[in-house]
């Protein structure tokens, strides 16, 4: 989500100019690859790009190609094979083994339409397909409410899933919580900000969707994730009695041992909907305010993608 709206917030930018542009996108991989279909890398005529299209191994190639196409102004199909070790094959080496496809398309009608429709459904809050299919050098693009994401070569038509993006808040503000906003933050995920404003780090609170008083939180959604940690017993009882109890959240977490979860649970009006995270976080070792950012973010990610938090390497499905 992050690389995305690096691309559309420089998308606002170079769509103001008259110098050409290119948008390549990946529509289709077979095998391992780095990105997967709905990766993009948003090129300029001076040859500076924003995203990318794998981990940095076919970036430079399809450069050259991107230019290409901005001469031309015309569509490059383009296809990536690193499944054989053919020595006269990009890619020999590069340690992925899978078949990567990618349209350029330089057209800038086209990527104002690309544009208009990801951050309409970014804007959204909800996850949603997108279809976009190109009839020779023109793009028509759709939102469709239910579909499987997949690239039809012959149609040239593209199906992605466009997951919503997180929305969190964090409840407290105890350095902590800082640093747990600011991890969330460079994820590009939507921050919500709950405690004593007076107390709060004025540099966070610019940079954050929204800033509340304890008692002033409104807005709280069934698909938010939310993490208590206000080191007080009864704020955290107050909170959860007044916000949480009546509703399901995607993820909720509580900061503190098993034994103060339990203490916690006896002194609230009603059971909790919710399945809760306490203690909060995966079982890394965290120490530290940073390290413990990163336990209860793996953990927000888990839940989100269904995953159970183990190592790769004993992962016996394929890892996307």
């Amino acid at each position: 989500m992050k690389e995305l709206l690096v691309i559309l917030a420089q998308l606002d930018t170079l769509l103001k100019g008259g110098e050409s542009i290119a948008l390549a996108t990946v529509v289709h991989v077979d095998g391992s690859a780095y990105r997967r279909p709905g990766a993009r890398m948003l090129i300029d005529s001076q040859g500076n790009w924003w995203g990318g299209i794998s981990g940095g191994c076919l970036e430079g190639d399809l450069l050259k190609k991107a230019q290409l196409a901005m001469f031309q102004q015309s569509i490059k199909r383009i296809t990536y094979d690193t499944r054989e070790d053919d020595p006269f094959q990009l890619g020999v080496g590069l340690g992925c083994q899978g078949l990567i496809e990618i349209v350029i398309d330089p057209i800038r009608a086209n990527i104002e339409r690309v544009k208009d429709s990801l951050e309409r459904q970014i804007n959204s809050g909800l996850p949603g397909f997108m279809r976009s299919q190109w009839v020779e050098d023109v793009l028509h693009i759709s939102q469709i409410e239910q579909s499987v994401a997949a690239w039809d070569e012959g149609q040239q038509v593209f199906t992605e899933y466009l997951p919503a993006r997180t929305r969190i808040w964090v409840v407290g503000n105890q350095f902590d919580a800082s640093s747990l906003i600011e991890l969330c933050l460079n994820l590009a995920w939507e921050v919500h900000w709950v405690g004593n404003t007076s107390k709060m780090r004025k540099d966070l609170q610019v940079r954050v969707a929204a800033c509340y008083e304890w008692d002033s939180v409104s807005g709280l959604k069934s698909s938010d994730c939310l993490v208590l940690m206000t080191h007080d017993f009864d704020r955290d009882v107050q909170f959860l009695n007044q916000y949480v109890s009546h509703q399901t959240i995607q993820y909720l977490g509580i900061l503190g041992p098993t034994k103060r979860f339990e203490r916690l649970q006896k002194q609230l009006s009603c059971q909790l909907v919710s399945d809760i995270s306490s203690p909060v976080g995966l079982d890394v070792g965290a120490e530290g305010p940073e390290e413990i950012a990163i336990a209860v973010v793996a953990e927000i990610l888990a839940v989100q993608n269904n995953r159970d938090g183990q190592r790769l390497k004993y992962r016996t499905k394929t890892i996307h």
